[in-house]
Formats: C-alpha cells, structure tokens, sequence
C-alpha cells in the first residue's frame, strides 16, 4: 500500500504531466509564427480544425498531401519532459515514503519526493504535443475545397501551486507533527490525448469566386475522435495545520477535497509514455470515441490569386465531446483529519498511517463520463499595407491580429482569452517563394515573441517552420516550442 502523504502527490499529479493552462498544439507552422492568427494565416491543410473556410482559396496545385513522417509535427515541452518516465516510475516506487536514510543525509522517502517536486515544479513539464499523420485536399475554383485529415494531439493542463509543492518535499511528515502551516490550496489538474478524423468543405457562399469584389467564404468539418487516455480533477483543494488558531499544540490537521476521474486503453503502458514524436504517441489504443464539428467563415475581396486587400474571420473550433468507458475510475474525498501528535501518536510511521484516509474512495465501476473538447472562438482580420502606400518591388507586407476565447473549460482550450498579433512578409514566385512573419501573443498575463518563416519551391513542395516562444530560444530555459510542415503538391 502507498504510504498516505505520497499518496495525495500523486492524486495531485496522477496524469504523469503538469502544465500550465494552454492551447492544443495546432498544427500551422505559419500561422503560428505569424502571432497564433490561426484563423486568418493558415492555408490549405493547415487551415483544417481551425478556419475551414480558408480551404476554399486553395492551394498553388489542386491537391495537398501530407503523410508522417513528411508531414507537420509540434511541440511545445518543458525541460522535464524527457524525464516523464522516470516520473511515472517514481510515482510507483516503494521509497517514496520510506524513513530509511539516503547517501544524501535525506531518507529515501524524501529524496525521491525532492527529485519529482523539482522536476514538476515552475511548469517544468508543460507540454503539447500533436501530429498530421495523413492529410489530403483538394480544390477545384468551380466546387470548393475538400480535405480529409488524421490528427493526434496531447494536452495536459495543472494549476499545482508551489507552496503545497514546496511542503510535501522535504520532511514532510516532520513539518505536519511540528504544525507547520499550509493555507488552503486550489488544485485543478485535467490531462487529454485523443486521435480526430476529419473531413472538411469550403466554398465561396456569397459573391464570384477570384472576381475582385466582395466574398464570403464559407466552411465546415465534421470529425470522428478516438479518446486514447484522459484525466480531470475538479478543482480540488488540499490545506495542513489549517486555522493554527483552533489547533492544540499536541493536535495536527489535513483537509482534502478532491474529485478525480480518468480512463486509459487495455494497451496502456504507464511505464512507457510518449516523451516525443516517437511510435508511442502514433497509439491505435482506444478508451473512448465522440464526435465534433469546426465552423468558419471569411469575408474579403480576393482576386485570381486569392489576395484581398482586407480579411475578416470567425470560426469555432472543437466543438464536441469524448465518451470515456475503458478503464474508468473515479477517486474522491472531502475530509478534514484532527489527529494527536503525543506519546507513539508522533510517530511518523503512526502518522502516515492515519492520513490513509486522505487516499480517499477508489471507484473502480464508475462506469463513463464525457469530456468536452475545448471548444474555442477565434476572430481574426488581416490586412494588406499597400492598402496605406506601403510597397515594395516584389514584397508583400501586411499584418494579422487574432483574439481567441476558450469556451468551454477544458485543457486546451484558451479560457482566459489570447491576443495575438504579426507583421508579414510574402515573396510570391512561381519558382521560389518565401514568407516570413514575426509577432507576439499575450495569454494569461504572459507575453511571447513569435517568428515564423515559409519556403515555396516549383509550387510543388512548401516547407513551413514556426515557433510562439521566440522568448525561450533565447532565455537557455530547456523549453522547446516549434511547428514544422512539409506538404506536396501537385
């Protein structure tokens, strides 16, 4: 049996990554760059789950194809999540709470407790991750655009405050018999990785296609989703030796509130998680299934080169749900412990037995329960600066500006709301083309440089890099965040 005060880091931690709040890693390179104008910049294929209006301006060929490994990859990982299985490992390792003593002076306990703090704490294993396994379309000016498309993506959320990670380190057990206080502490953890297939259209609904007057564009994606593993923790709280006011200088106190839900395929390994764009993450393995749907619409004035002097956007992506039913357990308590520290009753052994009950009920026949995708507004515009005098021979320089709002709740979806914002650059030629963008977003009182850049070649290969944390390239912080794509044309 896991010893009790290991036992509530690992509730706390249970999906194996923690996070901060963020997006699903989307699968645009250019756009990304480009100040995450999802919405307005992406084109083509990249265009699918975000705008699918935007399919219906095409491509420089009629079909676009993509398959891994040539295909489009990101990732936007902490310095720890290469460590991820150590972690898992650790999690379950008898010495979590053993008072037997280490080289290090700690006990074993304490020592691997420290090592898993450290490499969770401050965000450290923040991570998406998402991959274009297969991806088609095809457009004709006379019908629209269609694509059909095999996504996975990652995404793990966690709002673990650094106080409470912090006490249940070191000599944990001696600071809840010495009263040491933890003031009560918000926990909300959800976890999601999941397989979508999607088939998307886009016409032009109003107005000629490329006839230089005013259209709107018009697009929608049906998906079917494979759930692969989930876990959500409603916000939970977690509070020791709280009010000192009404505690006796032989009594202790730990509350716990907590509700835990997870599901995972038959074919899970928990000792082998996907550190990167490895076999482990293509999984097949399935715990769950839903349906979903993106809308998009895009109002601009586009010539025969599907240019247009001003744009304007709206979609909602992800709108839909999973339906867990493999492997669902559900973990709950709410309690307040006052226990004694006198006599044999302080003893650490004696306590952590007592905190067994933070364990809380284990629900092994929960049956299912359906998670939300993370449903997200995006409103974009985009403009031309020759519009203002701006010009130069064979450059065109604009700008684009997005503001997206997670609607529902759910890890991956933006529910503070994000702003982003580019200056762009297009070099078109038929032989060689080049765009490039540098931007910035700003999320949750965060702001990031984002830089991004695109190669053309015969209209028949476009090769797109792009990155939303220019910041961390430069701040040696161990995070990596890029997109890259590659598409074939023809």
């Amino acid at each position: 049996m896991m010893k009790p005060i290991v036992l509530i880091l690992m509730l706390i931690l249970i999906s194996r990554v923690a996070s901060a709040q963020d997006e699903l890693e989307h699968l645009s390179p250019y756009a990304t760059g480009a100040g995450r104008t999802y919405a307005i910049s992406a084109r083509g294929l990249d265009a699918v789950g975000l705008n699918p209006s935007l399919l219906a301006l095409g491509t420089p060929q009629p079909f676009e194809i993509t398959i891994a490994p040539i295909s489009s990859l990101g990732i936007n990982a902490g310095p720890s999540l290469k460590q991820i299985n150590s972690i898992s490992n650790g999690f379950q390792d008898t010495a979590l709470s053993s008072q037997a003593p280490s080289t290090n002076g700690l006990t074993k306990g304490d020592s691997t407790r420290e090592s898993i703090a450290n490499l969770i704490g401050g965000n450290n294993l923040s991570s998406t991750l998402a991959v274009r396994v297969f991806g088609m379309s095809y457009f004709n000016p006379d019908v629209g655009g269609f694509a059909l498309t095999w996504t996975m993506h990652a995404a793990i959320e966690a709002s673990v405050p650094d106080a409470l990670l912090n006490y249940i380190g070191v000599n944990a057990l001696s600071k809840i018999i010495q009263g040491n206080q933890l003031v009560p502490q918000q926990v909300n953890v959800q976890a999601l990785w999941y397989s979508e297939y999607t088939l998307s259209y886009a016409r032009t609904v109003i107005g000629v296609p490329s006839s230089s007057d005013l259209q709107l564009l018009g697009g929608v994606g049906f998906k079917y989703i494979t759930g692969i593993a989930a876990m959500e923790m409603s916000p939970g709280e977690f509070s020791i030796n709280y009010p000192q006011s009404t505690l006796s200088t032989s009594q202790y106190r730990v509350g716990a509130d907590y509700l835990i839900r997870s599901a995972y395929p038959n074919e899970f390994n928990f000792n082998s998680l996907p550190s990167s764009f490895s076999l482990n993450l293509l999984a097949n393995a399935a715990a769950g299934s839903g349906v979903g749907a993106d809308i998009g619409i895009t109002l601009g004035i586009f010539d025969s080169l599907h240019n247009s002097p001003w744009e304007l956007a709206v979609s909602v992506s992800d709108i839909g749900s999973i339906q867990w039913n493999k492997n669902v357990s559900l973990r709950s308590v709410n309690t307040v412990l006052n226990q004694s520290t006198t006599a044999d009753a302080g003893n650490k052994d004696t306590l952590n037995n007592q905190l067994k009950a933070l364990g809380g009920t284990l629900d092994t026949n929960a049956g299912s329960f359906t998670t939300p995708l993370p449903t997200t507004l995006h409103i974009a515009g985009a403009m031309d600066f020759s519009e203002i005098g701006l010009t130069f021979d064979g450059v065109k320089l604009g700008m684009a500006a997005e503001y997206a709002l997670g609607l529902i709740n759910t890890v991956g979806a933006p529910t503070n709301g994000r702003f982003g914002f580019a200056i762009t650059m297009e070099h078109p030629s038929a032989a060689f083309s080049l765009h490039t963008a540098i931007g910035m977003t700003t999320q949750d009182g965060m702001t990031d440089l984002t830089f991004a850049i695109g190669f053309g070649i015969a209209n028949s290969i476009l090769i797109d890099a792009g990155t939303d944390g220019l910041n961390g390239l430069f701040a040696n912080n161990g995070r990596t965040d890029a997109v890259v794509g590659l598409k074939i044309l023809f």
